[in-house]
């Protein structure tokens, strides 16, 4: 650091800044989603992206001067100021966007329920099965197969749809911004 900085109004201005959002993070609701123990990335990225999306229509599009979903463009379309084609543009990302932030908000709580009920009730006893030696042997039943089946079939589908709402977040992260 040069000694001139120190003379600068910008240097104080940026200094105290930094320090008041040291104390007071802009960022609070994203933090709140980051787990003080260790996560793995393939579980952050996730929970980052899909606080983002939630963040950005529950708050962010809720805003005064922030237009709402849904928002009618005539106005704006007699007058000359937009084209269909740039109506047509916002309306497209904004029905994506719906999708994606549906499917974070209800979607993905329907389908862990699905999977939480698709698990074979079943205690330690019905799978291990103690044999002659003392030693104890997995047994796997047909219905227990079944059911893992089933249990393996939803968490593709939540993989897959948690995949598509990622890619609708990352494809319109530049139209995030109110």
């Amino acid at each position: 650091m040069k000694i001139k900085q120190l003379f600068y109004c910008q240097f104080w201005h940026d200094a105290y800044y930094k320090i008041k959002c040291f104390f007071k993070p802009k960022q609070e609701w994203l933090t709140d989603v980051i787990p003080d123990t260790y996560c793995d990335k393939v579980e952050l990225i996730p929970r980052l992206l899909f606080e983002c999306l939630i963040h950005y229509v529950e708050v962010e599009r809720q805003q005064p001067h922030a237009r709402s979903f849904g928002y009618s463009w005539e106005e704006e379309l007699e007058k000359g100021y937009t084209s269909q084609e740039e109506v047509n543009r916002y309306q497209k990302v904004d029905k994506d966007l719906i999708k994606a932030y549906s499917w974070i908000k209800n979607g993905r709580a329907n389908i862990d329920k699905q999977i939480d009920e698709a698990y074979p009730d079943t205690g330690f006893d019905d799978v291990f099965f103690k044999r002659e030696d003392g030693n104890y042997e997995m047994v796997s039943s047909h219905e227990r197969k079944e059911a893992y089946e089933e249990v393996n079939r939803l968490e593709e589908i939540k993989s897959n749809k948690d995949k598509e709402a990622m890619q609708i977040i990352v494809k319109y992260h530049q139209r995030l911004w109110t």
